[in-house]
């Protein structure tokens, strides 16, 4: 071999693949929206693209080049232009899936050619990872086509195109062709089959400070992320502990990990929880034995820790096993969480779990006249109104861009992480003050504020001039890419949409609103100004907002120094009910409308 090309491709893009990049779930309006757009836009779609791929060796090296062609970037940027946020986002998942059917498919064939020739493939080498960018030209002048060129930034143009090198070997029975996702630092890509290997954390304070009390207690807050555990002796936070969720290897988010126990892999999922249940346990209490311990989590962690029936959680219409949505106090056994009697926190629905009672608890909810809002900014984006004698609570799927993840720079709150930004002029504050590592949510907030306000994205989120093609430099080693500019989009689309909604359906208006409270690690550090002047949230309740951090932490801690604490939990869930987004008519309308700054 010492050329390959091909231009006929047989791709069909699957629809599930493209819903799930674009961040829905397996139903509701959002999922609706962009199963329409999908529909509408595939013909069109296959009459711009121009796919095309080649290879060409060159002693112990093969040089590979895919493109689609400039027609698929003019038709994404159009999309957003005329405002179609959701059709624009749906044809840039479609172009990334098919980028990789037809890698796969170049893969195949060279992999039949290697056989022929008795030879293996070691390694794959791809820019910025294994080589600077500029060494992009080379492929592209080893390949010799016009089709694809490199910007004054070194990127690839058309944007929808790959350049990489394969390294033969003698040994026939290796072959490292395939991208291997585990090692992709492009931690954006909604093609990613497996986690980032890298480091990812939040931050775990609560605006809550633990009253006098005896005893010993050790709290647990199991998020989606995240497990975050601290040891509370007599009023006390004496040690804590917090560690990466291991489900997420099953998917970042709730319904992927549904979708895995539904298929048979519930004992594993379980597996993994109790694991780092027990360890994290053993870590705060180093011997010691805590009186009891308290857990919060959302409906569907509880399931997958207990190792409940999941199939219902994963189809309309979502109901939860009923001893989730109650408050219960039992001996657990060790292997399920924790050697001692153990308080798990009881939710409101299947999507509104206990980890939202734990923070209206910890928010004196159930003690208000007033109305109030809760909304926590963690992956699945809860929000909550009310008072002590009505709660109304919806559930969206935010997904974990503003803790960090599918962002290209992202990183979780840990030293070195952008935290704070200014862009007139550029200043900004990290961490620990530590040499820069990446943004993680607060920054990435207060970045995306600077650039609306300095011109930089425009109000449907593009990037102008000369960073569209290559992202805004925020660092000489971190950028931010337009990517990463659709992931919050989408998120903030889908958390300001469901606030409206909740809103309108409990009847309130901005006026009646006495305090808002901000929930989440990443809402502990959150700037309100930015958060309102990106439309994250509406400006008419920024001088009403508190930051209370994570208040699923803060409410198990309050639990253990309050012996009114479980008929209170039960007062909230009584007086409360939930709005399923997916039956809501303006939810969908709304999401579009918020997506853009």
């Amino acid at each position: 071999m010492d050329r390959t090309e091909i231009e006929d491709f047989a791709v069909k893009l699957n629809k599930d693949d493209i819903l799930r990049a674009v961040g829905c779930g397996e139903s509701g309006a959002a999922r609706f929206a962009a199963s329409r757009c999908f529909d509408e836009l595939k013909d069109e779609f296959a009459a711009v693209s121009e796919p095309y791929a080649a290879a060409v060796r060159e002693n112990n090296k093969i040089y590979c080049l895919l493109t689609l062609g400039d027609g698929v970037n003019k038709l994404t940027d159009r999309l957003f232009a005329e405002g179609e946020a959701v059709k624009g986002l749906v044809a840039d998942a479609m172009a990334d899936a098919y980028l990789f059917e037809i890698d796969a498919l170049l893969t195949e064939r060279l992999k039949r050619e290697c056989a022929v020739m008795n030879v293996g493939v070691g390694k794959r080498l791809a820019a910025p990872d294994d080589f600077p960018l500029s060494e992009q030209t080379v492929i592209i002048s080893k390949i010799g086509t016009s089709r694809v060129t490199v910007t004054d930034a070194f990127m690839l143009n058309p944007i929808k195109s790959m350049a990489y090198t394969l390294e033969l070997t003698d040994d026939r029975a290796v072959f490292n062709a395939q991208h291997d996702c585990s090692k992709c630092t492009a931690k954006d890509c909604p093609m990613r089959k497996t986690d980032y290997k890298g480091e990812f954390s939040i931050l775990s304070g609560y605006n809550y400070a633990p009253e006098n009390a005896e005893g010993s207690a050790v709290c647990i807050d199991i998020g989606t992320t995240t497990v975050v555990f601290e040891y509370i002796e007599n009023g006390r936070v004496t040690a804590s502990h917090k560690v990466i969720n291991p489900q997420r290897r099953f998917g970042h988010d709730v319904i992927s990990r549904i979708e895995a126990a539904n298929r048979g892999r519930g004992a594993e999922l379980a597996s993994d929880i109790r694991y780092a249940l027990i360890n994290g346990y053993n870590e705060v209490t180093r011997g010691k034995t805590p009186d009891r311990a308290v857990i919060a989590a959302n409906t569907a962690m509880i399931h997958l820790l207990m190792e409940y029936d999941c199939s219902q959680l994963g189809q309309y219409p979502f109901t939860a096993r009923t001893d989730t949505i109650k408050t219960t106090f039992d001996k657990v056994t060790a292997s399920q969480c924790a050697p001692v009697p153990t308080l798990i926190f009881g939710g409101i629905s299947a999507f509104v779990g206990g980890d939202i009672t734990s923070g209206l608890y910890m928010c004196d909810f159930d003690l208000s006249d007033r109305v109030n809002l809760f909304i926590d900014l963690g992956t699945n984006g809860e929000t909550v109104i009310g008072n002590k004698d009505k709660m109304l609570a919806a559930s969206t799927a935010a997904g974990p861009a503003f803790e960090g993840g599918l962002i290209s720079c992202g990183t979780g709150s840990v030293d070195g992480a952008i935290c704070s930004a200014r862009l007139n002029p550029p200043r900004f504050t990290t961490i620990g003050g530590k040499p820069p590592v990446g943004i993680c949510g607060t920054g990435i907030i207060e970045l995306l504020s600077e650039m609306k306000d300095s011109g930089v994205i425009d109000n449907t989120g593009k990037l102008c001039g000369k960073y569209f093609a290559s992202g805004f430099p925020v660092t000489d080693k971190i950028t931010f890419t337009q990517n990463d500019i659709r992931q919050v989009q989408t998120a903030k689309g889908a958390v300001r949409a469901g606030i409206e909604c909740l809103m309108r359906a409990y009847g309130a208006e901005y006026d009646d609103i006495g305090a808002v409270y901000i929930a989440g690690g990443f809402g502990y550090g959150l700037s309100v100004k930015k958060a309102c002047n990106i439309g994250l949230l509406p400006s008419e309740l920024a001088d009403k907002a508190v930051s209370v951090g994570n208040s699923s932490l803060g409410g198990c801690v309050k639990m253990t120094a309050r012996a009114d604490g479980e008929d209170r939990i039960k007062r909230i869930q009584s007086v409360s009910s939930d709005l399923p987004l997916a039956l809501d008519d303006e939810f969908n309308g709304l999401y579009i409308k918020y997506m853009n700054f």
